[in-house]
């Protein structure tokens, strides 16, 4: 899987793309210095936590997994051998890039075994490096296209 393009249309489609997704980013895990990221992108209700609901399933994470849309940010702990966390975090309502601060992204950019799922990151683009995963979702009724960069 290198940069492409999806349509899902159903619930079981999209499972079915969220275990190729895991695969392709354990195995791109590898190349990359520390955490893993993620940058999730698409309209509201498009989907975005849903993919990262799935993603935690299959990294092996007990909790229930919902939107940090007023937390900003969570941390969950995996049975997986590649990522042994797995941080969420809605960039929603971060207005500027000072808001970030308290929550030390430095300190997660840089940590091993991390898979860092962001929605919203279109919101904080600058604030993230350069070679992370990037996967936008535009929906049109029920389909959903899916376009995934950066797992080359």
């Amino acid at each position: 899987m290198m940069n492409y393009i999806t349509t899902i249309n159903t619930l079981t489609e999209l499972v079915a793309f969220a275990d190729i997704l895991t695969a392709n980013l354990r195995t791109k895990s590898s190349a990359v210095n520390g955490a893993l990221i993620l940058a999730l992108s698409g309209d509201l209700g498009a989907g975005k936590t849903t993919l990262v609901q799935l993603l935690a399933k299959n990294l092996g994470v007990d909790e229930v997994v919902t939107s940090p849309t007023f937390t900003i940010m969570k941390a969950y702990e995996t049975k997986d051998t590649t990522f042994s966390r797995l941080v969420h975090m809605d960039a929603y309502r971060i207005e500027t890039l000072d808001e970030l601060r308290p929550l030390h992204l430095n300190n997660i950019f840089s940590a091993e075994g991390t898979l860092f799922c962001i929605e919203w990151a279109e919101k904080i683009a600058a604030a993230l490096p350069t070679d992370i995963v990037t996967l936008y979702i535009k929906t049109t009724g029920e389909e959903r296209q899916i376009t995934v960069a950066g797992l080359e």
